[in-house]
């Protein structure tokens, strides 16, 4: 893990490295960022629907995922104690400020997407 720099002067010392990194961990992995994108683009989403939206992913993995997030406090989880199991996922107040990195990368397709003129010089 970075350990924060006394002297920093980098874009994030006001919050240092060592932040930054730790939030990054709670991000990382192959799904974490999917299914905060699918739940917060769509709303609440049952197991299913998520798992549906989210394609290839494993039972085994979407279920440690959401976990995870949970465990975070990212994402939220209903059980309704139903036979047969209904449970519900939704985006956290924590979990909901991340979406303007989904806007963001949004801005970043329409900019310089497929399809957009890669210009350099132009990115200033």
């Amino acid at each position: 893990m970075m350990t924060p720099h006394p002297g920093c002067n980098c874009r994030y010392a006001d919050v240092g490295c060592d932040k930054m990194e730790q939030v990054m961990d709670q991000l990382s992995g192959k799904w974490k960022l999917r299914i905060l994108f699918m739940v917060g683009a769509h709303g609440t989403l049952r197991y299913g629907e998520l798992r549906g939206l989210l394609g290839n992913v494993t039972h085994k993995m979407l279920s440690n995922q959401l976990k995870e997030l949970t465990a975070d406090g990212l994402v939220a989880r209903r059980d309704y104690g139903e036979v047969p199991p209904r449970v519900e996922y939704s985006l956290t107040p924590r979990g909901n400020a991340l979406m303007p990195i989904f806007d963001d990368i949004r801005r970043y397709i329409l900019r310089y997407g497929p399809g957009a003129e890669i210009c350099p010089a132009s990115d200033n």
